[in-house]
C-alpha cells in the first residue's frame, strides 16, 4: 500500500465532508478509493467511498466513478450494497454515500481463520450467486468477484461490493503502451478470457469462474494459480487449466468437488452456464452433506456459519493476492499465428511473452481475435 496515500486517507478521519458528513473512522483502502464510516449531521450513519486523489485529477474518471457507483442500485437485489447519494469535497474529489455494513469481508475472515468449513463456503457462494443472478438478468457483469468484495454481515447475510468499479479502473488506466486490450481485476480470481484481455468474451460465466476461485481460496487457503509476480500469475491464468480442488482436499465430498471444478473450467462453455444453475448444484451439495437445506440468513449464528474445518490437515496457505491494472498489447505474427503480449503495470515495469497455439496449423484461427474462443496455448518469455 502506498504510504503517502495511506497517510492522506488517515488524515481525513475527523473531517466533515460537504459540510454535513463527519468522518468517524477509516474502514478500508482499495486500489481506487478509501472507505470510511461517517455520520450525517442528522445522526444517520453511513459508509463513504472517496476516490483517491490521483484519480480525482481526471474529470472523466470522476464522472465515471459517480456513474458506475449507481450500478449496484440497478441490480435490484438486497445483497448488492446500495448507493444512497453522491457529492464532492471542496477540492472536487467525488465520493459515494452508501449503506453502512456491520461485519467483515470474507478476506478479513480468512486472515483470521485461514480456511472455512466447506459447507460454510457453500452457504456464502449461494448468497453471492443469488446477487449475481439478479445482476446478470440486467446484463451487469461484476468482473471482480473476490473475497475482498464479499461482505459477511453479523446476522449471517452476505453482500457483494464494488459493482461497476472494475469498469472505472479499466477506463482510467494510464500507460505508455498503445493498448489494444487492457486487464483490470485481481489476478488470483481472473478467468482466462479476462486475463487475455478478451473483453468481448467477458460475460456471466466470467463471474462464475471468479466465484469458483473464491470458494477455492476459502476452502484451501491457497489460490488457483500460484506465482510470485503479477505477470506470472496472469500468464498462468491465460494458459493453465485449474487443478481439481480434490488434489488439495482429497476428502472433500464429490458433489462439492464437482461444483467448484466445473466453475473453474478453462473453456467457458464447460462452466456452469448461469448463476442460478450453479446455485441449484450448491444446494444439492449442501443438502447431501448437511442433511438439511440452506438455513435462512437471519437464523444463522456467526459461530454456526463458520465452524472449524472438519477435514484433517490444512495445506500451506497463500496470503498474497495481486490487484492488477496493466496494459496488454497483442501483436499477432501472421506466419505462426502466435501473439506477443506486452505487460506494463502501474509502476512502469514491463515484461513480454509469446502465446503460441498448441497443435494445428492455426490457419483458420487468430489468437488476437477478441471474439475467438480460448485456444490452448503455450507461453514463451521474451526479452522486453
Amino acid at each position: 500500500m502506498n504510504e503517502a496515500l495511506a497517510k492522506k486517507a488517515k488524515e481525513r478521519v475527523g473531517q466533515v465532508f460537504a459540510r454535513k458528513w463527519h468522518v468517524d473512522r477509516l474502514l478500508d483502502m482499495g486500489g481506487m478509493a478509501s472507505v470510511y464510516a461517517a455520520t450525517h449531521r442528522n445522526g444517520n450513519r453511513v459508509a463513504i467511498k472517496l476516490l483517491h486523489p490521483t484519480y480525482a485529477e481526471h474529470e472523466d474518471v470522476k464522472r465515471r466513478f459517480l456513474e458506475e457507483g449507481y450500478v449496484a442500485n440497478k441490480v435490484g437485489h438486497p445483497g448488492a450494497v446500495s448507493v444512497l447519494d453522491d457529492d464532492t469535497l471542496d477540492d472536487g474529489t467525488p465520493f459515494l454515500v452508501m449503506e453502512l455494513l456491520e461485519g467483515e469481508s470474507l478476506e478479513e475472515r480468512l486472515k483470521k481463520k485461514t480456511v472455512l468449513a466447506p459447507t460454510a463456503v457453500l452457504y456464502i457462494a449461494d448468497k453471492v450467486l443469488d446477487v449475481l443472478a439478479a445482476a446478470h438478468d440486467r446484463d451487469i457483469v461484476h468482473r471482480d468477484i473476490k473475497p475482498a468484495n464479499v461482505y459477511l454481515t453479523h446476522d449471517g447475510g452476505v453482500k457483494v461490493l464494488d459493482f461497476g468499479l472494475a469498469r472505472v479502473r479499466e477506463r482510467s488506466l494510464k500507460g505508455s503502451l498503445t493498448r489494444t486490450g487492457m486487464i483490470v481485476g485481481t489476478a488470483s480470481y481472473m478467468p482466462p478470457e479476462q486475463a487475455r484481455g478478451k473483453r468481448d468474451l467477458i460475460d456471466a460465466r466470467t463471474d462464475i469462474w471468479a466465484v469458483g476461485a473464491t470458494m477455492w481460496k476459502a476452502m484451501t487457503g491457497r489460490h488457483v494459480h500460484e506465482a510470485d509476480t503479477v505477470q506470472e500469475r496472469l500468464i498462468a491464468a491465460m494458459s493453465q487449466k485449474a487443478r481439481s480442488i480434490a488434489e488439495l482436499m482429497p476428502d472433500l465430498p464429490e458433489l462439492i468437488v464437482d461444483v467448484v471444478d466445473r466453475a473453474l473450467a478453462f473453456q467457458k462453455v464447460e462452466r456452469w452456464p448461469t448463476a442460478r444453475e450453479m446455485k441449484v448444484a450448491l444446494a444439492k451439495a449442501y443438502e447431501a452433506v448437511e442433511k438439511r437445506p440452506f438455513p435462512a440468513a437471519q437464523r444463522v449464528a456467526v459461530g454456526d456459519l463458520f465452524p472449524a474445518p472438519s477435514s484433517g490437515s490444512v495445506p500451506p496457505v497463500s496470503t498474497t493476492s495481486y490487484d492488477v491494472a496493466v496494459s496488454v498489447v497483442f501483436e499477432p505474427d501472421p506466419e505462426t499465428q502466435s501473439v506477443v503480449v506486452d505487460f506494463e503495470d502501474t509502476t512502469g515495469r514491463q515484461e513480454r511473452y509469446e502465446l503460441r497455439r498448441k497443435g494445428g496449423d492455426g490457419a483458420t484461427e487468430r489468437l488476437d481475435d477478441p471474439t475467438d474462443e480460448l485456444s490452448d496455448v503455450s507461453v514463451v518469455e521474451l526479452e522486453p
